[in-house]
């Protein structure tokens, strides 16, 4: 299965109407910006020999990375799991459509800028 399939799960999901429809669309753009972190990751010379499958050690990977760029990624999917959180442990706090954007947002960029790191655009 491709990671970017939990994205359009996520877009779908935020076409709804009700809470549990943004709740669902938070959570699944964030596993595909967890994934694509991950993969990245597994993808660099100085991380492969310690990947896990902890989300709090994949970020903490992205943001000690020399790289400007993957730190970004590290901060970005941190604020999304932030909101992943919130929305999936948080039920007595409402949760709205506008949060589950901003995770979807991040969740986009992190695959577009993750896309662009693993296969720069030649020439």
């Amino acid at each position: 299965m491709d990671a970017k399939e939990f994205l359009i799960s996520a877009q779908e999901f935020i076409q709804g109407s009700r809470e549990i429809d943004y709740r669902n669309a938070s959570s699944r753009a964030y596993y595909c910006a967890f994934h694509m972190c991950r993969t990245l990751l597994e993808k660099l010379p100085h991380t492969q020999h310690s990947i896990g499958s902890s989300h709090e050690k994949v970020i903490a990977d992205l943001l000690s990375y020399p790289d400007k760029r993957i730190k970004k990624l590290g901060r970005k999917l941190e604020q999304a799991k932030t909101l992943r959180h919130q929305a999936d442990y948080q039920l007595n706090i409402p949760f709205y459509r506008s949060s589950a954007k901003q995770v979807l947002r991040h969740a986009e960029e992190i695959s577009w800028q993750v896309d662009d790191l693993i296969s720069p655009a030649s020439g």
